[in-house]
């Protein structure tokens, strides 16, 4: 492979040689060669611009070529995608004792007599901690079916915070498949 050193190499002979330079194959395998290809380097400037693009990173990520994905690759990630939606479905489910406490308040409440019922206590209520304010009245009793209510409330209250930050880290988080699927390379 080695040509006669006293010759000037051309700048497509060196452009050819270039990539087996930077590899430091063609030191290796011919040493005169590669004397050859850096002395042109040195005073070429066109081959020059040449070897640093070879040597950046970017262009020899570029001149790599990409490994062929195994055959089962759109099984693979269909099956992790269907299980990932699959616990999500069932992250919703958490749901379920809010809808469960919202239905029996609105069983409660239903109908308007229900309504104007809840309507006028508050009322009635309201009236008599403003007379308690000013010194008027007495505080007004509280029936038990309203703490009944408020205990409820505070129970949905607590139980929504906590599967809606459950729901929140389920969206956070990439998903981590059962068997294994994350730690895997193209190849296997």
């Amino acid at each position: 492979m080695s040509g006669p050193i006293n010759q000037p190499f051309s700048c497509a002979r060196v452009r050819v040689l270039i990539e087996p330079y930077v590899d430091g194959d063609l030191g290796r395998t011919d040493p005169n060669l590669a004397v050859a290809v850096r002395d042109h380097l040195a005073g070429c400037d066109d081959c020059r611009r040449q070897h640093h693009q070879a040597i950046s990173l970017p262009f020899r990520l570029k001149a790599l070529s990409s490994p062929q994905p195994r055959t089962s690759l759109v099984t693979d990630v269909m099956r992790e995608v269907s299980t990932t939606r699959q616990n999500d479905k069932r992250a919703w489910t958490l749901l379920a004792p809010e809808a469960a406490l919202t239905a029996f308040i609105l069983w409660y409440l239903s109908g308007v007599q229900g309504l104007a019922t809840i309507a006028s206590g508050i009322f009635t209520d309201l009236q008599s901690l403003t007379s308690w304010g000013a010194g008027a009245g007495s505080l007004p009793s509280i029936p038990a079916v309203d703490l009944v209510f408020l205990i409820a409330l505070i129970v949905l209250t607590a139980l929504a915070g906590y599967h809606i930050s459950v729901l929140a880290r389920l969206d956070s988080t990439p998903p981590q498949g059962p068997r294994g699927m994350t730690g895997r390379i193209a190849g296997d």
